[in-house]
């Protein structure tokens, strides 16, 4: 057994629910996904493999109370085994790039591509492996539009998705009121899962570390959503972001990035139905206290993404995802 079979046999050994892990797609996986069904950067994933037809082995880990599957000893060193020398994230501004903000060594989605013998971490960067390795079947990143998905993908990885999701702007919460009351104390409650995690591996310097600068990320966003000057800016800088995306659609393109429909659309679809999820349609809709101006350009290329059967598989019609009743149209009964 190789190292990494090790790797992910360890990781997977917790993962029993034959209804959490399964294979998706026909033919023989090249890929294995951990994933959790309402985060943000797995949705991108699964999109992605969706649009690409690709068969992957498919592993929701379970990030909610009480069990937290993305804190276990076996799935945080498959993580750490993506990164030779990592610098890992111990602050917070509400983003989840790891290109702004760092590695961080337990979250989700990872991906282990077989064939080629690698563990991938960032979303970002599996899309990208994932349209490379899977290119017959249609390019997500066409070469003559490189730079322009490129552009967007910055767009939307540095978006303050998180902050908006774990904190509530301090003039109006319009989350959902379960996601609202399930937000209190959340930080704490990661915490002491983190320490007990740790407390297993106490014998793993390398782990530990891991496990402490979560800690420290974890208390840095507990600070960051208890902050109203630095949430109001969240929510602001939201609003310029699709002011922005409306000014780039404003020659009726049909996609993101002109006739073509590319990775840059995969991406955005994720991240305009999840701000329609939160309640914040507004930013398109207009007629708000925190945004008045309509983006008819936004709202119309959201209905146009949410209309994409791959999005529909990866991220409204996903088991497991909560329902909003701010995306309603969007659900089938």
């Amino acid at each position: 057994m190789t190292d990494l079979e090790e790797l992910v046999a360890g990781a997977n050994a917790p993962l029993t629910d034959v209804e959490m892990n399964r294979t998706i797609g026909s033919g023989a996986p090249q890929f294995e996904l951990y994933h959790f069904a309402f985060s943000l950067c797995s949705q991108k994933v699964r999109a992605c493999l969706a649009e690409k037809n690709a068969a992957y082995i498919s592993h929701d880990i379970n990030l909610q109370m009480p069990q937290l599957g993305n804190y276990d000893p076996g799935y945080v060193r498959l993580r750490l085994a993506a990164q030779s020398d990592p610098e890992f994230a111990t602050g917070y501004t509400g983003r989840s790039s790891v290109d702004t903000e760092g590695f961080d060594p337990a979250v989700v989605p990872t991906l282990v591509d077989h064939e080629a013998g690698i563990v991938i971490v960032d979303s970002v960067t599996i899309c990208r492996h994932i349209d490379k390795v899977t290119e017959p079947l249609g390019a997500l990143v066409p070469s003559d539009l490189a730079d322009d998905v490129a552009r967007e993908l910055a767009i939307v990885d540095a978006t303050p998705h998180v902050a908006v999701l774990y904190g509530a702007h301090p003039d109006v919460d319009f989350r959902p009121e379960r996601l609202s009351k399930g937000m209190s104390g959340v930080h704490d409650r990661k915490i002491q899962k983190i320490k007990t995690a740790r407390d297993m591996v106490f014998d793993e310097p390398a782990l530990v570390a891991a496990y402490d600068a979560k800690i420290a990320k974890e208390e840095a966003g507990r600070n960051f959503v208890a902050t109203p000057e630095l949430m109001r800016a969240s929510v602001n800088e939201i609003v310029t972001i699709i002011a922005g995306l409306e000014e780039r659609l404003a020659d009726n393109r049909e996609w993101i990035c002109g006739d073509r429909f590319t990775l840059a659309d995969v991406i955005w679809a994720v991240s305009l139905f999840r701000l329609k999820w939160l309640g914040m349609s507004f930013l398109w809709d207009g007629g708000h206290q925190l945004n008045a101006k309509p983006q008819p350009g936004v709202a119309s290329y959201a209905a146009r993404l949410c209309e994409r059967p791959a999005f529909r598989t990866a991220a409204i019609d996903w088991p497991g995802i909560a329902r909003s009743d701010h995306v309603s149209e969007h659900y089938d009964d």
